[in-house]
């Protein structure tokens, strides 16, 4: 895959790119709300990691990970062909971020669930996912 934007035009689109309120992270707080939980924090600034939510009583720390942004091993979605060395970068620090956040919330005796994109956008393992969060018992 080529990029078809120029090198300006592809860096305005990517700073307006959000990281917060997204599609996937609406839908599972709809997930949440239809299981009846409540009581979680969004985007909770004060946890490391910034978890997009958070239960701070139960420490429990749920981060939702876009396929791409974060390589997930299970999509295993294609790196644009343009600039490959700075998006293989990008990726692999935001695994290492993702490690590094999961070792330290451990630490703290935070309990850390990851859920991948494609797991909430896909309406067969999204129930899988919400079996997952069932046995947390949040």
């Amino acid at each position: 895959m080529s990029d078809n934007l120029k090198p300006d035009d592809r860096k305005r689109t990517m700073r307006a790119v959000k990281s917060k309120g997204t599609k996937l992270e609406k839908r599972l707080f709809a997930m949440l709300a239809g299981m009846g939980i409540s009581g979680w924090k969004k985007n909770a600034l004060s946890v490391i990691g910034k978890p997009d939510i958070a239960f701070l009583d139960q420490k429990v720390a749920i981060f939702v990970d876009g396929c791409f942004w974060h390589g997930c091993p299970y999509c295993r979605r294609k790196i644009p062909k343009t600039n490959r060395a700075y998006w293989k970068r990008k990726i692999n620090r935001n695994v290492e971020l993702a490690r590094f956040y999961n070792e330290q919330l451990s630490r703290d005796s935070w309990t850390v669930i990851r859920i991948w994109e494609h797991e909430i956008t896909d309406t067969a393992k999204l129930k899988s996912c919400m079996k997952e969060l069932k046995k947390w018992k949040i």
